[in-house]
């Protein structure tokens, strides 16, 4: 298939879209998204190029046409077994490896590569500061308990910084609130040894890396929901057919099968729109 997304007239594909009876817009901020479809409404960025607004219109299409198999989707998330129409665990099991490669590839990757750099630039820190710990403490295991601190910090209001990168404590009758922090802690705690130092600052950056991968966990749990999955495989393969039976033989194979056969709602009218020989 040539490329689609460049063959198709936006005007034509919108006026495809409205026979259908999708409401169109460009006119929003589609709720914060690139792009929203609710199965009878379509909304656009309206702070999106051309040929973007394109992608996201064959994203949202794609969701329409889920829609319209398992009009539950959008708390389901759908089933690749109904995208697919196939019961075969093992089968499903591959397309689902296939069409995650391509999703990676689709996906705008701009924020997981920043936490992937961020996680890095921690990891390097970490290793920092346990070197540091292991010059006075040569023993020192990470995971381990540190004796020698919990000792040292067990009457300290610096114990809380093991928690937070900030901490706001609380005056009496006569004295002021204080504030101590991570990224002040020598000033602070004047009197606390290096080691110690070293040690709450490989903790904080330990919580900040563990939330990075909480966030990539769940953009990753996002990107392998079905529904995503085949919005993103649709979009390639309309774009690169000749990339998608590369990258995803056996997605490929069965989605022509099942468009050629009518599976999908208003896919072959789709098709005979974009001048391609669908």
């Amino acid at each position: 298939m040539a490329e689609i997304r460049n063959r198709v007239d936006k005007k034509k594909f919108v006026d495809f879209l409205r026979n259908l009876g999708i409401d169109v817009h460009f006119d929003t901020k589609a709720r914060g998204n690139a792009g929203f479809c609710t199965g009878s409404r379509i909304d656009v960025s309206k702070n999106l190029s051309e040929e973007k607004a394109k992608d996201v219109l064959l994203h949202e299409f794609a969701h329409y046409i889920h829609f319209k198999l398992e009009p539950d989707m959008a708390r389901t998330h759908g089933t690749l077994e109904k995208l697919f129409n196939s019961d075969n665990k093992c089968f499903v099991d591959e397309l689902e490896n296939e069409l995650f490669q391509i999703t990676l590839i689709v996906f705008n990757g701009e924020t997981t590569r920043r936490i992937k750099a961020l996680k890095e630039n921690l990891n390097e820190k970490i290793k920092i500061e346990r070197e540091i710990i292991k010059k006075y403490y040569p023993k020192f295991q990470a995971g381990e308990k540190f004796k020698e601190f919990d000792r040292y910090i067990r009457f300290s209001s610096a114990k809380y910084l093991l928690k937070y990168d900030r901490v706001i404590i609380r005056g009496g009758w006569f004295t002021m609130d204080t504030t101590i922090s991570v990224k002040t802690v020598e000033d602070d705690f004047p009197k606390m040894p290096e080691a110690f130092v070293a040690y709450i600052r490989m903790k904080s950056y330990e919580r900040h890396r563990n939330r990075l991968n909480a966030r990539n966990a769940r953009i990753n749990r996002y990107l392998k929901q079905p529904t995503e999955l085949f919005a993103r495989f649709f979009q390639f393969y309309c774009s690169d057919k000749d990339g998608a039976k590369l990258l995803a033989p056996k997605a490929t194979e069965r989605f022509s099968e099942l468009a050629e056969s009518g599976y999908y709602p208003c896919l072959k009218e789709f098709f005979s729109i974009c001048d391609t020989d669908e």
